[in-house]
């Protein structure tokens, strides 16, 4: 594939997955739930290996925030190659921010702090991630 048809296609990706965090993040919250639910399931679960859902459930849920933004950090850079790291991460600060801010005006979603840092803390991971492969990708490349 060309790099103008990679460019393309990485930013239909990005696309479908903002559309889809869009769902996850300003759906009713009855609606929502038949995605994010499976993070009371697994609290409930937990609560087998004798960890109460008061503890589970906020553990797991930030760390699904965290998941929710690894992809920013990871196809921005792709996107938008000559931004800089901090860019990418600030950025997904800025959209987390959006989100919290717009969940204010919504009745069955609430913002929270801990959500902004989970998220950025995706980007920043998803960010990372991809330096890692990158990197090993090149040693690869020339070392072959």
């Amino acid at each position: 594939m060309r790099a103008h048809g990679h460019q393309s296609a990485l930013r239909i990706v990005f696309a479908l997955y903002l559309l889809a965090v869009c769902v996850i993040v300003f759906a009713p919250q009855p609606d929502a739930e038949r995605f994010t639910g499976i993070v009371a399931v697994i609290a409930r679960a937990a609560e087998a290996w004798g960890i109460p859902f008061e503890i589970a459930y906020p553990v797991l849920e930030f760390t699904a925030n965290i998941a929710l933004f690894v992809p920013f950090g990871l196809l921005v850079p792709l996107i938008a190659p000559l931004w800089h790291p901090w860019l990418v991460i600030a950025s997904g600060l800025a959209v987390s921010c959006l989100i919290e801010f717009t969940q204010t005006a919504l009745p069955s979603r609430f913002p929270t702090a801990s959500d902004l840092l989970a998220n950025t803390l995706g980007t920043a991971l998803g960010v990372a991630l991809l330096a890692v492969f990158m990197r090993l990708r090149s040693r690869a490349r020339h070392s072959g």
